[in-house]
This record gives structure tokens, C-alpha cells and sequence, in this order.
């Protein structure tokens, strides 16, 4: 299918939490990792029209994509989570491009929910404006040592959205995260 056979979507948001562990390590000889579980992280997750994009990424043989975006809880202010919008609509500018986008351009959508940082890995989309649409091309797993696109479990896929509707909700977002009141 050609990119300007890829129907419209809509891009939006909704409240998800996901899990997060810790380690403690276990016995004196044989040293063991014990999970420890945290409390959950509440996030803005993406959804495409009106279904979570992370289903879209669940790997073939069922486990759910983890990842998630910098939109948490509490973190309205924070420059991750600023420069993670702007890197959607190309304006990342602030110097935090390593931590939002990769070394080829590919902007990060969803992180690792642990630590955030793109070494990790995140799922990334080559973002790409015109006239009349946004589009998220090969959207994949992105293994954050070699950046190489990892398309064994998941296909890569793209996605194109409305080029207004698209902008008034990331810059709607942009706008609410470049506050740091989480009123």
C-alpha cells in the first residue's frame, strides 16, 4: 500500500497506568534478582482511533507493549516530556533530542517504562509533515545500542493523520505540559 493510500487516523489520548518493578537481590552465594513490584505509573497513553496504539504493538505471541510516553502523572514542566511533543511536530530544539529521538531522526513515541531512556529502546516513528497530513512512517521497536528497526515480532507500520487535527492535539498537549502546574 502507498503512503498516500494509508487511510486517515485519529490521533488522541487517554489515562493508562503500567507497571513498574524494582530488583533487590536475594542470598549470599547464589545470588538471586527478586522483583519487587512498585506502585503503577498513571500516563497519557496514544490512542488511534479511539484504541490504544500499544495493542497495535503487542508482539505475536501475545505479551503486550510496556512502553510508555512521557506524559505522566505529575511530570507536567518536565523537559522529557515537552521535548517528546515537539519532537512531533519537528520543533525539538532544546538540546533533549538525545533522549527523545535517535541519532537517525526517528522520534521516540513510546519509552521504557522504568527508566525512559532511549538506550533501553522505545518504539519510534520517522515523522514526516506535509501540506494536508502527519504521518508516523515504519512505526517499530527501536534497540537503543545499534538503533536498528526491529521488525522480527511486531511489522513495522504507518500511520497518517489529519495534518490540523493532528497539531491541535499534540500542541494542545504541548501546551498543558510546557506548564509546570498540575492543576
Amino acid at each position: 500500500m502507498s503512503e498516500a493510500a494509508v487511510p486517515l487516523a485519529v490521533l488522541g489520548t487517554r489515562w493508562a497506568e503500567s507497571e513498574r518493578w524494582d530488583v533487590r537481590w536475594r542470598g549470599f552465594l547464589w545470588r538471586r534478582a527478586e522483583p519487587i513490584p512498585l506502585s503503577p505509573v498513571r500516563f497519557l497513553d496514544w490512542t488511534v482511533d479511539g484504541a490504544p496504539l500499544r495493542d497495535r504493538l503487542a508482539l505475536l505471541y501475545g505479551a503486550p507493549c510496556t512502553d510508555i510516553t512521557f506524559l505522566t502523572e505529575g511530570s507536567r514542566g518536565d523537559a522529557f516530556a515537552v521535548e517528546s511533543l515537539r519532537a512531533l511536530v519537528l520543533e525539538n530544539e532544546s538540546g533533549v533530542e538525545p533522549w527523545v529521538q535517535f541519532t537517525d531522526g526517528r522520534a521516540g513515541v513510546l519509552f521504557c517504562p522504568q527508566c525512559g531512556d532511549l538506550a533501553c529502546g522505545a518504539v519510534s516513528a520517522d515523522v514526516r509533515v506535509t501540506a494536508s497530513a502527519v504521518e508516523w512512517r515504519d512505526i517499530a521497536y527501536q534497540d537503543g545500542i545499534s538503533e536498528a528497526i526491529q521488525i522480527d515480532e511486531v511489522p513495522a507500520f504507518t500511520l497518517r493523520f489529519d495534518r490540523a487535527q493532528y497539531e491541535a492535539t499534540v500542541r494542545g498537549l504541548l501546551m498543558q505540559w510546557s506548564s509546570p502546574s498540575d492543576a
